[in-house]
């Protein structure tokens, strides 16, 4: 079962886009120590994650896993994926996922609303 040409296609202009540039923004106190909810078609992947090679990528078994079970958290309204995605905020309100792409990925697949994220920053 080959993953959706869609989120493929979606995910390589995402890689070309930010593989170059990348302007982080420090986040402020509050926006780094509160878990919040997001739309998952608001994070991309990060270029330099292990996900996005084209000789590891994502693995579809984990994607699945992770929407089979993001689906039964919403038929039974609880919040889906009970770690939440670590983001890095980037220039113009945009988000780049350092750890959770297989989440992220299973999110869009089960098109879940919103996924509770972590923002951090980056270190100097």
């Amino acid at each position: 079962m080959a993953l959706a040409n869609a989120f493929m296609k979606r995910m390589q202009e995402d890689i070309q886009r930010y593989k170059d540039h990348r302007a982080a923004v420090r986040a402020g106190f509050i926006e780094r120590f509160t878990v919040k909810k997001i739309d998952p078609n608001e994070l991309h992947p990060n270029p330099d994650d292990e996900f996005t090679y084209v000789n590891i990528g994502p693995s579809e078994r984990i994607i699945e896993q992770y929407a089979k079970e993001a689906r039964m958290c919403q038929e039974r309204h609880m919040p889906i994926f009970e770690e939440p995605i670590l983001i890095q905020k980037m220039e113009n309100n945009e988000y780049i996922i350092l750890n959770g792409h297989h989440r992220w990925a299973a999110a869009l697949k089960a098109k879940v609303p919103t996924v509770r994220v972590s923002i951090v920053n980056p270190k100097s």
